[in-house]
């Protein structure tokens, strides 16, 4: 797997999470000014490998 980082068409940076074949599993949810924070919610996801997985019933 390997993260892209990008500027979208309005000039603000995003990522995308792509899977060794080359398909998307994950997008930035929000686009971001500067660079940084953009490679920062990289780093969140990065980070979040062992967080916990919560089902949700449907209503």
């Amino acid at each position: 797997m390997y993260y892209v980082l990008y500027k979208d068409s309005a000039g603000y940076w995003r990522w995308t999470l792509k899977a060794s074949n080359h398909e998307p599993i994950a997008v930035s949810s929000e686009s971001y000014v500067r660079k940084a924070d953009a490679e920062h919610g990289i780093n969140l996801t990065k980070s979040a490998y062992n967080a916990p997985v919560h089902e949700q019933r449907a209503a």
